[in-house]
C-alpha cells in the first residue's frame, strides 16, 4: 500500500500557501520545506499564506474554490513541485507472495481518497478494511514509513486485528534499544526481542542499504545473522485476542548454548555460547507472551535491515508500478484530468479510472500469455488459439535483408 497525489481542478488563490499537513505526515528534517522548529510543526513562515484564507471545519486552510481540497506534500517525480493542493489517494495492489516468486498482474485492489495532508494511517486504514478476507492467507501488508510512523492505535493495531502481518521500513527515530517486558531479562532492538545475553558489540548494527557495496552488504548481513541467534522467535500462531507466544534462544530448537539451560549445552560447539553465569537468572530460556500493543509498528517476521527484510520489503515496487501507469505510462492523471470540485466527485471519478486501468493491465497480462482475460471470459468470448511450438517470426528490416543478401553472394 502507498499513497499518491491527486490535484484539484481549482486554482490556488493565495501566494505561497502553507502546507498545514498532519504532524505525523511532515517531510523529513532535510526536506527544503520542512518546518524549522519541530515543536511547532505548522509554525507560520514569513511570506507564506495571506491572512484572508478561510478555515474549514477541520481547522485547516482552504485555498481554492474546492472547499474539500487541502495542501499536502508529494514526491516530485511526476510533478514540478513537492507540494500540491488536492487529495491523497491510498491504493492497495498485489505483489508476489514471497521474494523470488513470479510476477503478478498489478491491479488496484482497494482505494480510499482523503484531503491532502490528512493523517496517513486514518486515510489508509479504510482501504485495508475494504479488502477484508478477499486476500488469501498468509496476508502481508507492505507499507512505507508514512504508515508505521504514526500512532499505533490508528493503523498498526487495527491492521493486525484484520489478520495482516505488516512489513515496514523503520524511521531512524524508531530504531534503538528499549527494555523488554518486566522481569524477563530481555531487550527490544529495532522491534525484535532479544535475550539480555546479547553481546554489546551486536547492539547497534546498520541496516542494509541499496547503496552499499557488495562486500559491505555481506559484512553487515553476517553481523545481523550473528545477532539473530539471540532473538525471540514465534512459538505458536497469533491468537484471536492478539496474544502470541515467543520462545527464547536457548529453548529447543536451540540457537545458543546457555549454562542455565542444560539442554542447550548439548548443542554442537559451532553454536554460540552465551556469557551467562550459572545460577544467575537470564533471558535465554523463557517463553514470553507478547500482545498487539508491544511495538506493533516495528515487529516483523524478520529483523529489520537484513537481506531477508530487504527482499521482502522491496516487493512494494508493485505499487510504484501502479502509480507509474496511472501518472505516466498509460494514463496521465495530473491537474486537469478531472474537472470538478468536491471529494465525493473525485472519489467516484478516480474509482472509475482505476477500474479502467485494471482492465488495461489485465488485458495485456493475459494477451502476452495467449489467454482470455477476465473481461472476455465474463462476456463469453472463446479462448484464443495458443500457438504451441511456434516461434514468433523475426521482423527483419529491408536494409538489413539487402546487406545480408549482398554479403552472401559476394556483391
Amino acid at each position: 500500500m502507498d499513497s499518491t497525489d491527486v490535484s484539484t481542478w481549482g486554482r490556488v488563490n493565495f501566494r505561497k500557501p502553507r502546507v498545514d499537513a498532519d504532524p505525523d505526515g511532515l517531510p523529513p528534517p532535510d526536506h527544503p520545506l520542512a518546518p524549522p522548529d519541530p515543536k511547532h510543526p505548522h509554525a507560520r513562515r514569513r511570506g507564506h499564506q495571506l491572512p484572508k484564507a478561510r478555515v474549514g471545519k477541520d481547522t485547516r486552510y482552504i485555498y481554492t474554490v474546492d472547499v474539500t481540497a487541502r495542501m499536502g506534500w508529494r514526491s516530485a517525480e511526476f510533478e514540478e513541485t513537492c507540494y500540491f493542493c488536492g487529495y491523497d489517494l491510498h491504493v492497495i495492489t498485489d505483489v508476489p507472495a514471497a521474494p523470488g516468486l513470479g510476477p503478478v498482474v498489478q491491479v488496484a485492489r482497494a482505494m480510499n481518497l482523503t484531503p491532502a495532508g490528512s493523517h496517513k494511517g486514518e486515510g489508509g486504514l479504510p482501504a485495508v478494511e475494504a479488502l477484508r478476507d478477499r486476500i488469501p492467507k498468509p496476508r502481508q501488508l507492505i507499507a512505507d514509513r508514512a504508515y508505521n510512523n504514526v500512532r499505533n492505535g490508528t493503523f498498526a493495531i487495527p491492521v493486525w486485528k484484520l489478520g495482516y502481518t505488516t512489513i515496514y521500513d523503520l524511521h531512524p527515530n524508531q530504531r534503538g534499544m528499549h527494555p523488554g517486558p518486566k522481569g524477563t531479562h530481555t531487550i527490544w532492538i529495532d522491534g525484535v526481542l532479544y535475550a539480555d545475553s546479547l553481546p554489546e558489540s551486536l547492539y547497534d548494527i546498520d541496516p542494509i542499504d541499496t547503496d552499499m557495496k557488495e562486500n559491505e552488504r555481506v559484512r553487515v548481513e553476517r553481523r545481523h545473522q550473528a545477532r539473530q541467534a539471540y532473538a525471540y522467535v514465534p512459538h505458536d500462531a497469533r491468537h484471536l485476542g492478539g496474544a502470541q507466544r515467543y520462545r527464547g534462544p536457548a529453548v529447543p530448537a536451540v540457537r545458543v548454548r546457555c549454562p542455565n539451560n542444560p539442554i542447550s549445552m548439548r548443542a554442537p560447539q559451532g553454536v554460540p555460547t552465551t556469557s551467562c553465569v550459572r545460577g544467575k537468572e537470564c533471558g535465554c530460556g523463557h517463553t514470553i507472551t507478547l500482545h498487539d500493543t508491544d511495538y506493533p509498528d516495528m515487529r516483523m517476521p524478520f529483523q529489520h535491515g537484513t537481506l531477508a527484510w530487504e527482499a521482502s520489503y522491496h516487493r512494494r515496487v508493485g505499487i510504484e508500478s501502479v502509480f507509474a501507469d496511472l501518472k505516466q505510462n498509460r494514463l496521465h492523471v495530473h491537474r486537469g484530468y478531472f474537472r470538478g470540485f468536491g471529494i465525493s466527485r473525485y472519489t467516484l471519478l478516480i474509482g472509475f479510472t482505476l477500474a479502467a486501468l485494471n482492465l488495461l493491465n489485465l488485458h495485456d497480462w493475459y494477451s502476452k500469455r495467449e489467454r482470455l482475460d477476465p473481461w472476455g471470459r465474463f462476456l463469453g468470448e472463446p479462448e484464443p488459439v495458443r500457438r504451441i511450438g511456434m516461434r514468433p517470426r523475426r521482423s527483419v528490416s529491408r536494409r538489413h535483408a539487402e546487406s545480408s543478401s549482398a554479403a552472401r553472394f559476394g556483391r
